[in-house]
């Protein structure tokens, strides 16, 4: 059994609907130790450290993805949906999570779910729907930015795939790039 952890983070509730966006970082447990080491490592080396993505400088933000590119184990492990037009944000999140994990074509597996700041209330409809999805997960719960290097992960690419879907001059090259490594997938 493929034993699965699924890190969260969205952005554009600031739009009130116009755009949403939502990242995934989608990894084995048995990279997480190892990869979770080459993350601090990068946030050290590029200055971006434990700083959210709207506050990163823009260097740091570039080195930080440029050194994405050279970490193998991140192939084929972030996914991220971008919705328009909806408010509905909760129903959102858990259908990119399962389009995420299809996407994996993963069947015989277990997830652990964690999302930046999840309320109990939004924890229970993400339950919900990830029944309704068919998800098999075996634990959902809400942590901080600062508290996962994978968090923050998920909020540099929520926040880096909005820059590009907002045509952000610097964000087109990277993105392209992180697509053809296989690191970035839209689904």
């Amino acid at each position: 059994m493929q034993k699965l952890y699924c890190f969260v983070d969205e952005t554009g509730q600031d739009t009130k609907g116009e755009l949403f966006l939502v990242a995934i970082v989608l990894q084995e447990k048995s990279q997480i130790d190892l990869l979770e080491e080459q993350l601090e490592k990068l946030e050290r080396i590029t200055k971006k450290r434990k700083l959210k993505w709207t506050k990163t400088p823009d260097g740091a933000k570039q080195e930080y993805l440029l050194g994405l590119l050279g970490l193998t184990r991140l192939r084929e492990a972030i996914y991220y949906s971008v919705y328009k037009e909806s408010r509905d944000y909760t129903p959102l999140v858990s259908l990119t999570i399962a389009k995420a994990i299809t996407a994996r074509q993963s069947r015989d597996y277990t997830v652990k779910i964690v999302i930046d700041g999840l309320s109990r209330r939004e924890m229970e409809k993400v339950r919900k729907d990830l029944k309704k999805l068919a998800i098999r997960y075996k634990k959902i719960r809400g942590m901080k930015d600062e508290q996962s290097v994978f968090i923050r992960l998920a909020d540099a690419m929520a926040g880096f795939l909005r820059d590009y879907t907002e045509r952000q001059k610097y964000a087109g090259l990277l993105a392209e790039k992180l697509k053809e490594a296989k690191i970035i997938a839209e689904v």
